[in-house]
């Protein structure tokens, strides 16, 4: 009995699972058939069947409610209904989940192709770095430079001329656009160089042994010429009667040379080297040494007996040692007169300014109207050198702006360092001792005493930064430097000066045929003047300049006024001391109908400060005779192209040009051509 019963329930069991089987078999064919279905499906007709279905519910169950309230109500008809009814709402439901299904795979569509494009993405960055990287590798190849190349070959022709014809004779029929014949060729040439080189080489080193022989030679002769020194000395004395009868004298040059050997050795370091410069180069530059010869030898032989102490207790003792000897003196000498008192104080200052009783003056020239004279002065308490300048101005040169240009300062500061303005003292110690003196700065002592330039400290010997003092090695490195840069400074300042000249008189000079520039037509310069960095930081239109630090308190600002009716261009100008290598920088603003137009809202007025500012090539040095006039030329031009394109009612077309704006941002033709009488163009 228990056998049957465990076949019974294992039959059940088995018949179970078959069931479910079954059953799951089942609902895996209907979800595949309404998969394949909803794919089929038609969604706005899937929502009109809907809208119908949903229709017929509300009339049937409308028709119900109706029956129900009447009374006539029959339960056949009501499950008929009652039946439609839900047959519709599983049409409804099976609408349902065919929308769902639709939209769970349009999710997996979209996800596939999300993963598509993701993946050609992937692959177009991966080939755009490749390319990267190919187009790097290519550029390392072609900026790839090898050594020989910086040799300087002698010429193909003189090649196959001189070169012997085993060389060149497989080049006769040379293809320059075979490589390996080309490479061939290079290795030949290359190695008839080395020959070339090998055999100057040798002819040098014959050459050196000539040399030595001349120089041996040269040794013995002027052993000869020194014994002649005595000799002429003796003739040069016999002849003195002559030379007094004759009124042949060089008592001026013994005059100058024995005032020179007064000198203080920085001072005459300097005397000797630009002399010696003088001598070799054809310059108009006179120097001359100044002064009282006896006061120059009692400061020597007090000089010789002083004992200079080191520490500052033993300097103190001596300065108030020397402030009793001067109270002293003075009371000897006003014996009779009350007992007057001597400030210490006042007798330290003056000791601490007191000059070498001799100077150096240097007179550069550049033709015989125009001349600066510099003055070198030592002050033995400070150990330095000032420098003291005139200038001797043409007669031609009237206008106050050229004569501002041409003073001392403007020609000598930045001369060769562009912060040198000769208001600082380069020796650090003097601060403490004016402190000490009782002076609040070294500016107000400028005036006074002069200024002490860094150039002229190196002319003299002497470098505060390397602690070198009354060395004759760092003034002949210098003097040259510093003697170009002054006729290099000269003829700039003076060229200018001549320019302002001109401008000031509401004229501008005439520029070189060969630059292309516009002729003045319409607008002309009505106003030239000085101004200061102050008025220049005050205006609105400069400030993008003073931000940018393109201008500094050490330049030189002036004012200029362009006119043209009842438009006027006022303008800022500012010089650098390095002019013309750097040129003049021009800040604009048009006043015009009660309107201010500038850089900073004007897109046409930032175009002419460019054009103006930077479309001049310099640094020959040439150009300083007419970089400004031709800098206030073109912005003349300029401001008719602007007046006449911006306001055509307004002002007539005085300049060519084909097209008043151009492009998206709507350029002016602000770039001459010098295309027969001349165009204006956009580029």
């Amino acid at each position: 009995m228990v056998k049957e019963s465990n076949t019974s329930i294992k039959k059940k069991r088995k018949t179970a699972d078959g069931e479910k089987e079954i059953q799951t078999d089942l609902y895996k064919k209907v979800v595949e058939f309404e998969e394949k279905e909803a794919v089929n499906h038609d969604s706005s007709q899937d929502a009109k069947i809907f809208f119908e279905l949903c229709q017929d519910i509300r009339e049937d169950l409308q028709q119900i409610h109706m029956q129900k309230k009447n009374g006539s109500a029959k339960e056949s008809v009501f499950k008929d209904l009652q039946v439609d009814i839900f047959i519709k709402l599983c049409i409804i439901k099976k609408l349902n989940r065919i929308d769902k299904l639709k939209h769970v795979a349009g999710r997996e569509a979209l996800a596939i192709e999300k993963q598509k494009c993701d993946s050609i993405k992937l692959n177009y960055q991966n080939l755009v770095y490749e390319l990267q990287h190919l187009v790097g590798e290519i550029k390392k190849c072609l900026a790839f430079k090898s050594k020989d190349e910086d040799i300087d070959l002698v010429p193909f022709e003189e090649f196959m001329k001189d070169a012997p014809k085993s060389l060149t004779e497989k080049f006769v029929k040379y293809d320059p656009e075979d490589p390996e014949q080309t490479h061939s060729l290079r290795l030949t040439r290359l190695e008839w160089e080395l020959t070339q080189r090998k055999n100057l080489a040798q002819l040098c080193k014959s050459l050196i042994e000539d040399q030595q022989k001349l120089e041996q030679d040269l040794v013995e002769h002027r052993e000869k010429l020194s014994a002649l020194g005595p000799l002429l000395a003796n003739v040069v004395k016999a002849t003195h009667p002559l030379q007094e009868h004759l009124q042949i004298s060089e008592n001026e040059r013994r005059v100058e040379h024995r005032l020179a050997s007064l000198l203080p050795e920085a001072l005459y370091i300097f005397y000797v080297h630009i002399a010696a410069y003088r001598s070799v180069h054809n310059i108009k530059l006179e120097v001359e040494v100044l002064g009282d010869e006896s006061d120059a030898l009692q400061w020597k032989e007090a000089a010789e007996l002083s004992d200079v102490p080191n520490e500052e207790e033993s300097e103190q003792e001596a300065d108030t040692q020397e402030v009793e000897d001067v109270v002293k003196t003075k009371k000897r000498r006003h014996r009779k007169s009350a007992i007057q008192e001597v400030d210490p104080l006042e007798e330290k200052k003056k000791r601490l300014l007191k000059s070498h009783p001799l100077c150096v003056q240097v007179t550069a020239a550049i033709d015989e109207k125009f001349s600066l004279v510099m003055k070198l002065n030592y002050y033995d308490k400070l150990k330095i050198i000032t420098v003291i300048s005139e200038v001797n101005l043409p007669s031609d040169i009237t206008a106050n702006t050229a004569s501002e240009i041409l003073c001392g300062e403007s020609v000598l500061s930045g001369l060769t360092d562009d912060d040198d303005d000769g208001r600082e003292c380069p020796n650090p110690a003097v601060s403490y001792q004016l402190k000490r003196a009782g002076f609040t700065s070294f500016t107000q002592l400028v005036p006074e005493i002069g200024h002490p330039y860094r150039w002229a400290q190196r002319v003299c010997g002497t470098d505060f930064l390397t602690q070198q003092t009354n060395s004759s090695q760092i003034a002949n490195s210098n003097v040259e430097t510093v003697v170009k840069s002054l006729f290099k400074s000269l003829h700039a300042r003076y060229d200018l000066a001549k320019q302002m000249q001109m401008l000031e008189q509401n004229m501008v000079s005439e520029v070189p045929a060969s630059l292309d520039l516009p002729p003045i037509l319409g607008s002309a310069p009505s106003k030239w003047s000085s101004a200061t960095y102050h008025q220049f930081c005050q205006a609105e239109f400069t400030q993008h300049q003073i931000e940018e630090e393109l201008v500094s308190s050490s330049d030189t600002f002036y004012s200029l006024r362009v006119s043209r009716d009842n438009a006027v261009l006022e303008a800022f100008v500012v010089i650098k001391k390095y002019y013309p290598e750097v040129a003049p920088i021009f800040a604009l603003c048009l006043n015009f109908e009660k309107k201010r137009h500038h850089s900073l809202n004007c897109e046409d007025i930032r175009e002419i400060e460019r054009v103006i500012n930077t479309s001049w090539t310099t640094g020959s040095g040439k150009e300083s005779s007419w970089l400004l006039a031709a800098q206030v030329t073109y912005l003349c031009s300029c401001l008719d192209m602007f007046l006449e394109t911006t306001f055509p009612a307004k002002f007539s077309q005085k300049t060519s040009f084909i097209w008043s704006s151009c492009g998206r941002n709507r350029r002016r033709p602000f770039k001459y051509k010098k295309m027969g009488t001349g165009l204006f163009t956009q580029y």
